[in-house]
């Protein structure tokens, strides 16, 4: 199988729940979401308060205001459409099930889409071919919506900390692209000196850099409590 595209959710949990809702995430929702058709894997994010204060973004965007602290992917084979709809299917009996335990009053998606892949591009020393970039080694990435022509993620991987970029475009809103850029260390840092180094050349809607979640693990919970960011998803 190769990678085609992925489902891209950006979230918010009330702060008071970052471990609850993290490890119900974890050990509860993703395994049922990656055994489905379609579904290769799924990975999540998160930005801590100096990860917001690195990211350029317009004014009332759903990732503006401290909002969107958290991002899951899945990364799909096959027509990424069809892997959407068995989830969109399956969410339904869970909740029948009562398989969906957390609060959903404590919770929220603030952006979500499929994208299918257009582009990938790989640091050129690891020999990547096309389709094993998604799957690159990585700690943090940097995500890069826009509207309009660039190539500017090709571009920026042979710079420091860049192992891989894969682009992707929207399947319900055309012309909407999403530059994944993975990067091995500070994403904050390298998202600010790739800015610098290769600017944009189109209309950017986020430019934001997260840290890969290892699983079960949360340090950065009390960070994000003690921090000015929002407390709750009202």
């Amino acid at each position: 199988m190769e990678p085609t595209g992925i489902i891209f959710a950006a979230l918010d949990c009330d702060a008071d729940a970052i471990e609850a809702w993290n490890r119900w995430y974890d050990l509860e929702h993703t395994p049922m979401n990656v055994c489905l058709d379609g579904v290769m894997l799924s990975r999540r994010y998160v930005a801590p308060p100096a990860l917001h204060a690195a990211r350029v973004v317009p004014e009332g965007s759903a990732f503006a205001g401290g909002r969107a602290t958290f991002l899951t992917t899945y990364v799909l084979a096959g027509d990424p459409q069809l892997a959407f709809k068995a989830m969109s299917v399956e969410l339904p009996k869970l909740y029948d099930e009562g398989r969906m335990r957390f609060p959903a009053a404590k919770k929220t998606v603030r952006e979500g889409d499929v994208f299918e892949g257009r582009a990938t591009a790989g640091r050129a020393e690891l020999q990547l071919r096309p389709r094993d970039v998604p799957f690159v080694g990585h700690t943090g990435l940097i995500v890069v919506q826009r509207r309009g022509a660039d190539d500017r993620a090709q571009r920026v991987v042979e710079l420091d900390g860049v192992t891989g970029a894969w682009t992707l475009e929207s399947q319900s809103r055309p012309g909407l692209y999403l530059d994944m850029i993975f990067v091995e260390d500070d994403p904050a840092g390298r998202a600010v000196a790739l800015r610098d180094a290769v600017p944009h050349r189109a209309e950017v809607l986020v430019d934001a850099p997260f840290l890969l979640i290892d699983p079960l693990r949360y340090p950065w919970a009390d960070e994000i409590r003690s921090s000015d960011l929002p407390q709750t998803i009202g």
